[in-house]
């Protein structure tokens, strides 16, 4: 009789431990960035944290933002630009209670400027195509700003084609609809074995960038506090596992990405944890945040005015989980 009352607690301690993990929805963007979530989720560093999180792929930024409003998804990777355009109205669409906000880093500008095989320099896309998520997402203005810089200019040199997501963009030039696009890893690699031309890494040109952020809504954060701080410690453990794991992230980066070999996903590392990375700790690129907000009063709907970017951030819950480091 004790022995199989003692059986019973311990199948109600282990159904307790199980009921404890909040569940999680998440949507976010396709490609390697994704590994520190990745590794959040195979390595249990959210189950760790009592949190049982499902991570989905959205096509572009203007369904991402629409699942999120409409509370789909409680936590999501996407630009931080996004953020920042639709808190001033200068989004896909209009949200009167638009409230979200960063609240730690994924990475700082990981992307690469990819031409078709018959664009050799930047010159020779001058009457071509470009491929964009949207005209004034935050890729996009990061794209104009290098064109610029290279002298060819945005509504003179080059029309627009909006097709979505990184995904949509590597369509697009593999069919041949664009001779142009910003694309994230390990997508641009793939694109180069392809036949195609890496001209730029965004990082070099740009410098400083706050690319990709962990975002969720103030209502959410305000309900529901201690997910979000779950959320954020499990985040910066996985952050640190890619950085000083590089056998482990590996592991998961072939598990997650179908048919990479060891060589791909050791280059995908370096790319991954090289300038422009993640960002260690999950922390926010301060300085990439404001080149952020000065390309979009350069190239933003209304070119509206730079602004503080606490309006933008909640970085509290962050901070907490480094001990405020």
């Amino acid at each position: 009789m004790k022995k199989t009352m003692l059986a019973a607690a311990f199948v109600f301690a282990g159904l307790s431990g199980a009921q404890a993990q909040t569940a999680i929805n998440m949507i976010g963007f396709g490609g390697g960035t994704n590994l520190p979530v990745w590794s959040a989720i195979d390595r249990g560093f959210f189950e760790k944290e009592g949190l049982k999180v499902t991570l989905d792929r959205t096509h572009g930024s203007k369904e991402q933002i629409r699942d999120l409003m409409a509370n789909k998804y409680q936590f999501a990777t996407t630009a931080f630009d996004n953020i920042v355009a639709h808190t001033e109205g200068q989004g896909s669409a209009q949200y009167d209670n638009f409230d979200l906000v960063a609240i730690g880093g994924v990475h700082s500008g990981l992307n690469s400027v990819v031409s078709g095989p018959n664009i050799k320099m930047f010159a020779d896309i001058k009457g071509g195509i470009l491929a964009v998520d949207s005209p004034s997402s935050g890729y996009a203005t990061v794209l104009y700003q290098i064109l610029k810089n290279k002298g060819i200019l945005k509504d003179r040199d080059f029309t627009l084609v909006s097709v979505g997501g990184t995904g949509a963009r590597v369509k697009a030039l593999q069919e041949g609809k664009a001779g142009m696009a910003i694309i994230s890893s390990p997508e641009d690699m793939q694109l180069k074995r392809e036949g195609f031309n890496i001209l730029a890494d965004a990082a070099v040109e740009i410098g400083a960038y706050q690319g990709s952020v962990y975002a969720t809504r103030k209502s959410y954060i305000k309900t529901n506090e201690k997910e979000v701080r779950a959320f954020a410690r499990a985040m910066i453990a996985a952050h640190d596992f890619v950085f000083t794991d590089k056998a482990g992230a590996m592991d998961v980066l072939q598990k997650r990405i179908k048919n990479l070999t060891k060589e791909g996903a050791e280059d995908m590392h370096t790319r991954l944890t090289g300038p422009g990375g993640l960002n260690p700790k999950a922390a926010v690129n301060e300085k990439g945040v404001d080149v952020v907000l000065e390309l979009r009063s350069i190239y933003g709907q209304d070119k509206a005015p730079k602004t503080s970017a606490a309006k933008y951030m909640d970085l509290t819950h962050q901070k907490a989980a480094t001990g405020g480091k």
